[in-house]
């Protein structure tokens, strides 16, 4: 399994959360880099789009880990 990881980090939630961010037009091109790599070191290997989602108020850090965030489509 290759896991392709986008991570996003805010200071607050107050426009939502990091992990709305990744756009569709960001996906197409985490999509194509992975295609490219796997194809270009011939690799046979299950790939999943993972997002990390950081918010950090001050001292208080919010993790979330969101794995199959999306799909090829």
């Amino acid at each position: 399994m290759l896991a392709i990881v986008e991570v996003k980090s805010r200071t607050s939630t107050y426009f939502g959360d990091p992990q709305s961010f990744v756009s569709k037009k960001q996906q197409r091109s985490l999509i194509v880099a992975a295609d490219h790599f796997v194809s270009t070191n011939n690799l046979d290997v299950n790939v999943r789009f993972d997002i990390v989602s950081i918010v950090s108020q001050g001292k208080n850090i919010k993790l979330q880990i969101t794995e199959n965030a999306f799909y090829p489509f």
